[in-house]
């Protein structure tokens, strides 16, 4: 079994569906839907119903909402023993406000808690992540502490999720130092001067970073390395559930296939397939998600 080390946040997802256009400065009727939540935890958990072994370096409070997504974890198979636990402290909340397509209308997050993954408590920490040779880390950290991994764990293979325009922005200056980045359209954009897709990988490839993976909704996705650039289109889908984690599906289908050294179309594919999964479901995760239903997935789409 493959062994991947995720850190990153964890939280509690609210969300709110209309079939209705919104009225703002009004009270509007909404469905609303609890799930378990997070860049971090996203990608730990797919990666742990796709069979590899995880360790997940997050922070957690002690009210309800902490205890149900640590027992949810721990059900998971998921390694969180070195995470780190604060008393009289609340979990991190994030509150999606979704359009009648289902797609992202405003994100609101309470995520301070996270502030406390600093770089003091990632120094006693150090040894511990040294064990792993893949380490996935999403930009939810604070920029000390994100500079500090990138800085210490170099010689590793990093991968990292860009998860917003102004979180991405922490990485302009270590681009050089992961592995892997896994970004959108808009966030590219952030960190590029350039107008064209192309020209703003090629600038970002120039500024050191080495293997971009980005994606941009219903367009083509691409994988951009070693002047490589390989472009997969985006598989049809009729009715999106809820597209707020179909990113972290995404990177952590690839993810899967670097560990089990698949061939770059073959884990384009595979993470194609994770996200598309994921979009069905009303959860930032799919409860449906595993290996079987991967590869099913895979011989339906070849007769």
């Amino acid at each position: 079994m493959s062994k991947v080390l995720v850190i990153g946040a964890q939280n509690i997802d609210i969300f709110a569906n209309s079939d209705h256009a919104y009225t703002y400065q009004d009270s509007n009727p909404v469905k609303i839907h609890i799930a378990f939540g997070g860049v971090g935890r996203n990608i730990a958990e797919n990666l742990s119903r796709l069979e590899n072994e995880v360790h997940f370096l997050t922070v957690f409070g002690d009210d309800v909402f902490s205890v149900a997504a640590k027992d949810s974890l721990e059900k998971l198979g998921i390694n969180i023993s070195s995470s780190l636990f604060l008393n009289n402290q609340s979990n991190s909340v994030y509150l999606a406000i979704m359009d009648q397509k289902n797609d992202l209308l405003l994100g609101l997050n309470d995520m301070d808690i996270t502030k406390e993954m600093n770089i003091s408590f990632l120094k006693t920490k150090e040894e511990y992540i040294r064990e792993f040779d893949f380490i996935i880390i999403d930009t939810n950290l604070e920029t000390e502490a994100l500079h500090y991994l990138l800085i210490t764990h170099h010689d590793k293979t990093i991968i990292m999720e860009g998860v917003s325009t102004k979180k991405v922005k922490k990485l302009e200056e270590h681009l050089d130092q992961i592995s892997i980045l896994k970004l959108n359209q808009i966030e590219l954009s952030t960190l590029s001067t350039e107008i064209e897709t192309e020209k703003q990988l090629a600038d970002l490839h120039h500024k050191g970073a080495k293997t971009l993976l980005i994606t941009n909704k219903d367009q083509d996705i691409i994988l951009s390395k070693n002047s490589i650039l390989l472009k997969k289109p985006v598989l049809a889908i009729e009715r999106i559930v809820n597209s707020t984690g179909a990113g972290d599906a995404f990177l952590s289908g690839y993810v899967h296939g670097m560990l089990h050294h698949f061939t770059d179309d073959q884990k384009l594919d595979y993470a194609n397939r994770v996200a598309h999964i994921t979009l069905k479901s009303n959860n930032s995760t799919s409860e449906l998600l595993n290996i079987k239903e991967v590869e099913n997935y895979e011989q339906i789409h070849r007769i």
